[in-house]
């Protein structure tokens, strides 16, 4: 890991791409941040470091989109497969907006993410799809 790369939305992804969820931590106010800041923004101090997070926390609150964008579309969301987009808050502080995954492996999908999931121990994962930039996945654990 380089932890000298810049406070920027590309070294960002490419942390993503490494399957790392990072973020920025402040050495004056302690803040982390996720996704990371240049500038803190409760100190506006620039004495910040990269900092790891393990990638676990609970659903706080979700959405489940069946009008999608055509781009969401072409990967088979909508009225049938709705997308479901959560705020997970991590294990480190810090919360985190992603696409939420039932966990089809037990035999359930998209279908089954409801209200019911508030609360549910949720860990990341790293979706890798013909774009520049993974996206963020979040499963119960």
């Amino acid at each position: 890991m380089n932890q000298q790369r810049p406070f920027t939305d590309r070294s960002y992804a490419a942390f993503l791409s490494e399957e790392q969820l990072m973020g920025s931590r402040c050495h004056d106010c302690k803040q982390l941040f996720i996704p990371p800041r240049g500038l803190c923004p409760d100190c506006h101090t620039e004495n910040l470091s990269w900092e790891q997070v393990g990638g676990r926390g609970r659903l706080v609150a979700l959405t489940r989109m069946a009008m999608v964008s055509p781009a969401l579309a072409e990967e088979g969301y909508g009225k049938a497969r709705p997308y479901c987009s959560g705020v997970i808050e991590l294990d480190e502080g810090p919360r985190v907006v992603a696409r939420l995954e039932a966990g089809s492996d037990e035999g359930f999908g998209q279908e089954m993410i409801g209200q019911e999931m508030i609360g549910q121990a949720m860990q990341v994962g790293f979706e890798h799809l013909d774009r520049k930039t993974p996206r963020l996945v979040f499963r119960p654990v």
